[in-house]
């Protein structure tokens, strides 16, 4: 039972240091965008008091000053919700999920080509939550793909497992691959767009964790990005793990 005891301990101990680690990453970020977001909007706002600007500026740099205040919200916000479900304290509720409904409605505006397979187990979780992490996989293949992109998304019934592949042909995943595995000193000096990017990565990966499952990413030699994301289901029998609903076609 001691050892057991001392064991129980330690785990608890590196999972201590790791949120001090977490929060003294975020602390940093958010003191370094929000300096720099203030820095713009003090600069705007010394030209509107100048009194010398037509209505159409003010309304444009207004336009402007609103914009940064909504980048920080957002962001401090998304670091808030990685913090609760990094330390498990998020909202979670267990739920049969179809995937593949998920994966049709979550990839509606992105005009992704879709792969489903029609015998994909019933999986438990949380479909809201399910369906933030896989918008926040498709807002980075939408953000980091050139013109012309091809997306293709699939899903596969393997044993004890649902599988969810999303494949870029342009995206730029090699800068990232660090939000995937809970490495964010890194990136406290990067620009907001690249911090904002990698977050919803972060974000993306602790809701798969919170089902169970795990979430890779692979950068084929061709160029561009896959994501993979691997989901414990129960073995049943094909006849038992169709779905409801007849899964769409293909785009």
């Amino acid at each position: 039972m001691t050892g057991d005891r001392e064991v129980e301990a330690l785990r608890h101990l590196a999972a201590l240091e790791r949120l001090e680690r977490i929060i003294a990453a975020f602390a940093s970020m958010v003191s370094h965008q929000t300096r720099t977001a203030l820095v713009g909007i003090q600069g705007l706002s010394e030209l509107m008091m100048d009194g010398e600007l037509t209505r159409d500026e003010v309304r444009a740099y207004a336009t402007d000053i609103f914009r940064e205040a909504q980048k920080i919200d957002a962001m401090i916000g998304e670091m808030f919700d990685l913090n609760r479900l990094e330390t498990r304290q998020a909202p979670f509720r267990q739920v049969d999920m179809d995937l593949n409904r998920l994966v049709s409605e979550t990839s509606s505006r992105t005009n992704a080509h879709l792969a489903l397979d029609p015998e994909l187990p019933v999986v438990k979780g949380d479909p809201d939550r399910m369906k933030q992490a896989l918008q926040k996989i498709f807002g980075f293949v939408g953000r980091t793909a050139e013109g012309g992109s091809r997306i293709e998304v699939s899903t596969i019934r393997k044993p004890c497992a649902a599988h969810i592949t999303v494949r870029s042909s342009s995206s730029r995943v090699v800068d990232f691959e660090d939000w995937l595995y809970g490495r964010y000193e890194r990136y406290e000096h990067r620009p907001s767009a690249i911090l904002g990017a990698g977050l919803g990565l972060a974000i993306a990966r602790a809701i798969v964790e919170l089902h169970g499952g795990r979430i890779q990413v692979d950068a084929p030699s061709g160029g561009g990005a896959e994501f993979e994301i691997t989901l414990p289901a129960p073995e049943v029998s094909a006849a038992a793990a169709e779905p409801e609903t007849e899964p769409r076609a293909s785009r």
